[in-house]
């Protein structure tokens, strides 16, 4: 496989994102900006998937691209992602260019008027004048610059024009479920001021899934993040204590790769990586710490 990842790759070689935190205004309601570009031969396939914990705006510019459904279904221009509770299987044939954002769970309904559980596990083709300007925003990537300020100017015109307030209390569990997954529900339930039932609705709405399956993901997440070399120290460092056995890590890799943690050590995932790459730039700025250290 010859790729080329022309926005940068790890100390290991593992292709990554170039990524921006947004501006003030849209920190509440975007995580982080990013864009991919990560040349191949016009005739090769990579196939990979994405777990992702947020909700995503993609805007595929160039490549042959498809997910899996019950099929392969291609797609092009901006798609809205929702979380994932499973792998969702993707792959592009050809030179591969995207760009786009990644939503705060709290932030979800200043982006999409519709519930996140309705688009968890899915990628839908996003259609009006919002898809229209982010098409036109990513339509010179190679300059990204220019189009990391144009995705801004389009998410701020979407705020102002929804006009929906980011959730404080999610995205307070949104912190916590990156740093504490071990944390009870019931116990961020009630430091949030929540019954357990009010709780489990408001995190359905907003994080895709519930409150449990939002805290299993994170632990599986961090440990794949250690597995690829992006460990935030202090933060990751008993990572893997949080599995009860070999037996138990090995569950939790079939459920959420269907792979073994041997297996996912030794396969490429240069779809997937990004995503982790850019999860853990939240986690080191969580720490105090630069993320280019851990590149």
């Amino acid at each position: 496989m010859t790729l080329v990842a022309r926005t940068g790759q790890s100390r290991f070689g593992h292709p990554l994102s170039d990524l921006r935190v947004p501006p003030d205004d849209l920190a509440p309601f975007i995580a982080r900006f990013f864009i991919t570009i990560i040349d191949q031969p016009d005739a090769q396939f990579t196939e990979d998937f994405l777990l992702n914990e947020t909700g995503f705006v993609r805007i595929l510019v160039r490549g042959d691209w498809q997910g899996w459904t019950d099929q392969w279904v291609s797609r092009d221009g901006p798609l809205i992602f929702g979380p994932q509770a499973v792998p969702l299987k993707v792959r592009a044939r050809g030179s591969m260019a995207v760009a786009g954002f990644a939503i705060r769970p709290g932030g979800w309904f200043a982006i999409e008027q519709e519930s996140t559980d309705l688009f968890a596990g899915q990628f839908i083709s996003m259609t009006g004048d919002f898809a229209s300007a982010l098409r036109e925003a990513a339509s010179e990537i190679d300059d990204v610059d220019t189009t990391f300020a144009r995705m801004e100017a389009v998410v701020r015109a979407r705020v102002a024009a929804l006009g929906r307030p980011h959730h404080a209390a999610m995205a307070a569990f949104e912190t916590m479920a990156r740093n504490d997954p071990t944390v009870a529900v019931a116990d961020a339930a009630a430091a949030l001021g929540y019954s357990s039932r009010h709780f489990d609705r408001l995190v359905r709405s907003h994080f895709g899934h519930g409150p449990k399956t939002v805290l299993r993901r994170s632990r599986f997440l961090d440990i794949a993040a250690v597995m690829r070399g992006f460990a935030v120290p202090d933060a990751d460092a008993l990572a893997d204590m949080r599995f009860y056995d070999a037996s138990h890590l090995n569950r939790e890799f079939r459920h959420f790769t269907g792979m073994t943690p041997n297996q996912f050590r030794q396969t490429a995932t240069p779809l997937l990586t990004p995503g982790l790459m850019l999860r853990q730039h939240r986690k080191m700025i969580d720490q105090g710490i630069d993320p280019a250290s851990a590149t």
